[in-house]
């Protein structure tokens, strides 16, 4: 089943517990026309872009640097892509040469990247890494390689210090895209046409034009749009996963309650992707919660092995098993996924 629904597009970049393998399922499952839709932990944006759900949406995020990637995606994505690729000549026409393109991913542009994006808010902090880089270097080519690599860093530094949002936005599209899952840390070649990223960023940010975008915490914004024409979809960091998220407090077991109890209240129509385990399970056992169990391949298979599946539990307060069958909008096209003799539905 084709993951862009109703004009919808690719997510703008890869994020750690991303939903485009979901999404054929998770768009079956949202409620017959509501008013405004609330995504709490909008991560890569895979659910905003795969299409229009309400005449208001919301998304959100408590990383404040992903949020600003979106921000800068929505407001400023000519530039974005300018100096991702380098797209226009002076004059402000395309370069003849771009669809020949590629995007440079080398182990040195995310060094780069990486020393500006997590080291320059402080001075002392940022010098100490360009020491430490050039402590490293031991031959004569490893010399003559760090000194120009501190030149370069140099230059991003004063760059991003000129306009630290845009730069910010560049840098973080770049560790994600060019990192090993998406975690921001560990290189990992990845080759990709520059003309399919700035198709990808320009769509994305059309999609999010008439997108709301917050930096709040998810129970605070639960409350405040909580209302009987509201949808809300919580993908919240999974349970002990939460780790693996950078850039924000730790999302721990008395949170998991918290956002179990703020739910459990709401009038919204509520739909949640956690990962299948007893714990969230059990903290769900309201006779108000409606199951549905997922299997997909697992992502992390260079750690898990091919082949290997990752089990997911989807969970809602309305009736998701009618929906999910019979669909509110369903077409000749429509395919469901396939079950096992368990229920649970292989994607």
């Amino acid at each position: 089943m084709n993951n862009q629904f109703i004009g919808g597009c690719e997510p703008p970049i890869p994020w750690i517990g991303g939903k485009s393998i979901l999404l054929p399922v998770l768009r079956r499952l949202i409620p017959p026309y509501p008013q405004k839709y609330l995504e709490t932990f909008g991560g890569g944006g895979a659910m905003t872009c795969s299409g229009r759900i309400a005449p208001t949406q919301i998304y959100n995020d408590k990383n404040s640097k992903l949020v600003n990637f979106m921000r800068v995606l929505q407001s400023r994505a000519d530039e974005l892509i300018n100096h991702l690729l380098g797209v226009f000549n002076s004059d402000g026409t395309i370069r003849k040469e771009f669809a020949k393109q590629f995007f440079f991913n080398s182990r040195d542009q995310f060094i780069i990247a990486s020393n500006v994006f997590y080291h320059s808010e402080s001075v002392e902090d940022f010098f100490d890494q360009i020491k430490k880089a050039s402590n490293k270097a031991e031959t004569h080519e490893e010399k003559i390689h760090t000194m120009w690599l501190i030149s370069e860093l140099i230059k991003e530094y004063e760059k991003r210090a000129n306009d630290p949002d845009l730069w910010d936005a560049v840098h973080f599209f770049i560790l994600m895209k060019c990192s090993y899952a998406a975690t921001g840390t560990s290189w990992a070649i990845k080759p990709v046409n520059a003309g399919s990223i700035a198709r990808i960023l320009n769509h994305a940010s059309r999609m999010f034009q008439n997108i709301i975008i917050e930096n709040k915490d998810c129970i605070e914004l639960i409350k405040f749009h909580d209302s009987e024409s509201t949808f809300i979809y919580n993908d919240p960091p999974y349970y002990m996963a939460e780790a693996l998220y950078k850039g924000v407090d730790l999302f721990d077991e008395s949170k998991h309650r918290e956002l179990h109890d703020t739910l459990n209240e709401c009038k919204s129509k509520v739909l949640l992707s956690y990962n299948d385990c007893p714990y969230i399970d059990s903290l769900y056992s309201e006779d108000k919660w409606e199951k549905i169990r997922v299997a997909r391949p697992n992502s992390m298979v260079l750690r898990n092995g091919p082949g290997a599946l990752y089990y997911e539990i989807i969970i809602a307060n309305y009736n998701i098993r009618d929906l999910y069958k019979y669909g509110t909008q369903t077409t000749f096209f429509d395919e469901l996924e396939p079950m096992n003799n368990e229920g649970r539905i292989i994607l």
